[in-house]
This record gives C-alpha cells, structure tokens and sequence, in this order.
C-alpha cells in the first residue's frame, strides 16, 4: 500500500475523520480521497455496501461516479507505465460487465495522487467549458 493510502486508511479507520475531512485536510478530491478509501479499508467499503442513510454519506453521487469513471479510463489510456494502464483497462472491463462487487475493488491498485491529478485536470476542462458557454457563446482558446 502507498503511504499516502495508508495515511487515508488511519485518518478515516483511527482517526474517525469523514472522507470530507480528509480531503480538506490532504488537499485532495472528494472524490479521489472516496476512491482511495475504497481500494484500502475495509471499514469504509462496509459502510458503503450498507443501506443505511448513514452509509448514503459515503457513497459516490451517479455525477461523482461517472467522472471518478471517466478518469479510469483516462488513466487505462493514458498511463505511462503499463502495469498502470492494464490495472485500470481491467478495472474498467470488469466494472462495466458487473464483475467488481466492493470487496474486490480493495485488490486494485492505482495511484491515488495521479488519479486526484486528474480528478482536477477534469474538473479544469468543465469548469473552462463552462464558463465559455456562460460568456454568450464566446469561445476561450485554451493551450495546455
């Protein structure tokens, strides 16, 4: 496990801060702290699987789900390191025929920063497109 997924793991298993909490506090994503949390305790994917209305907390939004997805996929594409890239094109395969259940997802290993890198990089693009949408139609040209 990579020290910043082990250092997840404490703050929410031992130190009982929510995934919010964490995401302040490290400066990540929600959404890749929840991601995080998912590959590495076991405590957390039992409060997820539950159908308590405690356990909606935990859980990913369908919007959060289809970016955390989308990033993914990113990543099976666009990794530099193979292993990387064919961790994720399995994860994506297997997720999309059903074959993951949360007990599995702890097996898949990816790294957490990478994955928050482009969490943000995806949150940048809509937040430019949108704004271009908002500026009566006016195009920005954005160079990378």
């Amino acid at each position: 496990m990579s020290a910043e997924l082990d250092q997840l793991k404490v703050s929410f298993e031992q130190l009982g801060m929510s995934p919010e909490e964490i995401a302040e506090d490290r400066q990540l994503d929600i959404n890749s702290v929840k991601a995080g949390l998912m590959q590495c305790s076991a405590q957390y994917r039992k409060l997820c699987s539950g159908d308590s209305p405690a356990a909606a907390q935990y859980k990913f939004s369908e919007d959060a789900r289809s970016r955390v997805l989308e990033s993914i996929v990113e990543l099976a594409l666009g990794a530099e390191n193979e292993a990387v890239r064919l961790k994720a094109a399995m994860y994506v395969r297997d997720d999309s025929e059903g074959r993951l259940d949360a007990k599995q997802v702890g097996g898949i290993g990816f790294n957490i920063l990478q994955f928050n890198n482009f969490m943000q990089q995806t949150r940048k693009v809509a937040d430019t497109m949108k704004q271009s949408v908002l500026q009566n139609g006016k195009v920005i040209d954005v160079q990378s």
